[in-house]
């Protein structure tokens, strides 16, 4: 009777683990997926308003004197809220197009890939970063090893503007490693990840830099 007891315990607990194993692996795929779906909707809307298209005019002298143009003020920009997007990440190289979140804790990265809040947004000066899932919540940097020096990745912000990375190299290193998300005299991005699949044991970084014209300043 009591062995009858322990073997019915057993498959219930084994149950129980398969079925959160299996929640893992494929029902916090639904969890990201609708997150996805949302903040793509809103996504180009949180756009800066517009600025009218015409000058300021401002008025130097008195009557019969010709006013002076001045060309409008652009909008300032602010920080992100936590959890709000910051960026359209697309690698066709490993098919991956998402938007990325600002925030790289737990509820920040069950919405998708996660910019660490302090570094630079993407095209401004020094160290992008952004961090993935590699096996939950959609695993979105599930196949980044499988990038390589020359590889695009494009980053769009909400305004709508598109910057190139290319990519210049990959590394392992220990979960420890903070320089990584270190700000740089170079401008690049900075992609993380768990390695090896599965696992917490070690981090997978890639390198990619910036391509074009002068970034813009980091927000003050």
């Amino acid at each position: 009777m009591v062995l009858r007891w322990i073997g019915r315990t057993l498959i219930a607990v084994g149950t129980l683990i398969l079925l959160f194993l299996a929640y893992q692996l494929f029902g916090t795929n639904f969890v990201t997926s609708r997150s996805q779906a949302q903040l793509r909707a809103h996504f180009f809307t949180g756009a800066k308003t517009p600025i009218p298209n015409r000058t300021a005019t401002l008025f130097t002298g008195g009557p019969g004197v010709s006013p002076t143009a001045t060309p409008p003020a652009e909008a300032p920009r602010v920080k992100p809220d936590l959890g709000t997007g910051v960026a359209l990440i697309e690698i066709p190289k490993i098919d991956l197009s998402a938007i990325v979140v600002e925030g790289v804790d737990v509820p920040d990265l069950k919405k998708g890939p996660g910019h660490y809040p302090g570094t630079p947004l993407p095209g401004n000066s020094g160290n992008v970063v952004i961090s993935g899932h590699r096996t939950t919540y959609g695993h979105p940097f599930y196949n980044l090893n499988e990038l390589s020096a020359g590889d695009p990745i494009y980053l769009t912000d909400p305004d709508g503007e598109k910057f190139t990375y290319v990519v210049d190299h990959n590394d392992i290193v220990a979960p420890t490693a903070v320089q990584v998300v270190s700000n740089t005299k170079d401008d690049r991005l900075t992609l993380t990840t768990c390695n090896p699949r599965f696992s917490a044991a070690q981090r997978l970084i890639v390198v990619a830099k910036l391509q074009g014209p002068t970034p813009a300043q980091p927000i003050s």
